[in-house]
C-alpha cells in the first residue's frame, strides 16, 4: 500500500482515507459496519464510505452508553456484517471496540469477564486530534446514564489506523481546542504516572513536543499543523496505553457529565488545578521511586514544555486555557461532595502524589466555585 508508514502492535498505520478500498478488498469484506456520530454523516469521508455497502450505526453520544453498544452489536449481527470501521472522535472508537467483541461474546458477561477475540478486523479513523483512542486498549463508557466504566483489553487495538490530516479541516473551533488539550493532558499525565517507563516517557515527550511545535499551525488550520497535532494525539495515546491516566482524568468525568462542557475542556481545567495543588502538597507520593524522583519529573515536564521549573510548567499549561478562551465551569457548592464520592479511587493511585478525599474536595472547589 502506498500510504504504509509503519507496523506495530496497533496494526498498520496509513495516511490517506482513500486507501480504505484496498483494505476492504484485501480482507474480502462484503458488509462493513460503521460506528460514527450523526454529525459525521455530513462529511466527505462519510460519502466516500457509502460506496462500500456499509451499515451505519450512529446512536453514539459524546459520552458513549453501554445500552447503545448492545443495540450496535445486535445490528451488526442482524445485518451480517464482517468488518468494523470507527470514524470520529473517542466516542465512536470506544463504542466500536466494545461492539466488535460483543458480537461474538455473551452480553450478560461482557462487563464482568474478559471477552475472547474473533476474526472481525477493524479500521479506526480519528477525525479529531485528541483522544488517541486509536492507540489504546481501553474503552470508556457509561451505564444507566451515570455510572462510568472503563474496560481494558488488548483485543481492542485496531488492525488498521488511518491518520489523515485532511479530516481535521472542518473541526469546529471549540472542539479543535478541547481535543488537542486532551492529547496534551494524556501526555503529561502519562509522563508523571507512577507506571511510567522509559518507553512510555519517550512517547509522552514526543506528544508534548509535537503539541507545542504545531499548536499555532493547528489553531490556524494548516495542513502541517493538523498533521502534527494528529501525531501528538497518536503518541499521547501510545503513552497512556502503557501507563493509564491519573487524577485529572479520574476527576474530569463528573465535570463533563454535569457541567455541559467537552471532555478535553474538563480534563484541562482539572489538570491545571491539580498541578498547582501538587506543587505545594507533595510530601507524600504514590510513586515507589520516591519524592525526589517525582519532583524531578515535574521539572522535566516543564522543560519539555519550554520552561525551567515545575512552576513554569504549570503556568504554561494554565496559560493555554486563557489563550483558548476556555473558562472554568461553575456549580452549586452543595454538589461538591457528590462529585468527590464518584471519583475513581483506583486512578488516584497512579497519580504521582497522594490525594485524599479532602484534597479532591479542595481541588474541585478551586475549579467549580
Amino acid at each position: 500500500m502506498s500510504g504504509l508508514q509503519m507496523q506495530n502492535k496497533q496494526g498498520i498505520i496509513l495516511k490517506d482515507y482513500k486507501e480504505i478500498k484496498e483494505i476492504l478488498a484485501q480482507n474480502g469484506v462484503q458488509r462493513p459496519f460503521l460506528c460514527c456520530g450523526k454529525s459525521f454523516e455530513k462529511t466527505e469521508l462519510f460519502r466516500y464510505l457509502k460506496k462500500f455497502n456499509i451499515v451505519v450505526f450512529d446512536k453514539i453520544r459524546p459520552n458513549p452508553r453501554f445500552e447503545d453498544m448492545v443495540l450496535g452489536a445486535e445490528l451488526f449481527q442482524s445485518e451480517g456484517c464482517d468488518f468494523m470501521i470507527a470514524a470520529g472522535g473517542g466516542s465512536p472508537m470506544d463504542t466500536a471496540k466494545m461492539i466488535r467483541l460483543m458480537t461474538t461474546n455473551p452480553l450478560d458477561t461482557c462487563l464482568t469477564e474478559p471477552m475472547e477475540d474473533n476474526d472481525i478486523k477493524s479500521l479506526f479513523i480519528p477525525t479529531t486530534a485528541g483522544t488517541g483512542a486509536e492507540a489504546t486498549k481501553t474503552s470508556v463508557f457509561y451505564i444507566n446514564e451515570k455510572d462510568k466504566m472503563s474496560i481494558g483489553n488488548l483485543l481492542f487495538l485496531p488492525d488498521y489506523v488511518i491518520l489523515d490530516e485532511s479530516l481535521l479541516t472542518t473541526l469546529p473551533e471549540y472542539q479543535r481546542k478541547c481535543t488537542c488539550l486532551d492529547a496534551l493532558c494524556h501526555a503529561i499525565e502519562s509522563y508523571w504516572n507512577v507506571n511510567s517507563t522509559d518507553e512510555s516517557k519517550v512517547y509522552a515527550e514526543k506528544a508534548i513536543r509535537l503539541f507545542f511545535e504545531n499548536k499555532d499551525g493547528y489553531t490556524s488550520n494548516t495542513p502541517e499543523g493538523n498533521r502534527g497535532m494528529l501525531m501528538a494525539s497518536y503518541y499521547g495515546g501510545k503513552a497512556i496505553n502503557l501507563t493509564g491516566t491519573t487524577a485529572a482524568h479520574a476527576m474530569c468525568y463528573n465535570i463533563t457529565m454535569n457541567c455541559g462542557i467537552a471532555h478535553g475542556h474538563s480534563v484541562a481545567v482539572d489538570l491545571a488545578e491539580i498541578w498547582k495543588f501538587m506543587l505545594s502538597h507533595n510530601e507524600n507520593v504514590n510513586d515507589k521511586r520516591g519524592r525526589d524522583y517525582v519532583l524531578s519529573v515535574f521539572d522535566e515536564v516543564a522543560k519539555i514544555m519550554g520552561g525551567k521549573t515545575a512552576e513554569d510548567g504549570q503556568r504554561i499549561f494554565a496559560s493555554l486555557l486563557t489563550e483558548f478562551n476556555l473558562e472554568y465551569p461553575k456549580i452549586d457548592e452543595g454538589r461538591i461532595d457528590e462529585f468527590v464520592a464518584k471519583v475513581d479511587v483506583s486512578r488516584l493511585g497512579k497519580n504521582p502524589t497522594k490525594l485524599s478525599s479532602d484534597d479532591v474536595r479542595t481541588i474541585y472547589k478551586s475549579i467549580l466555585l
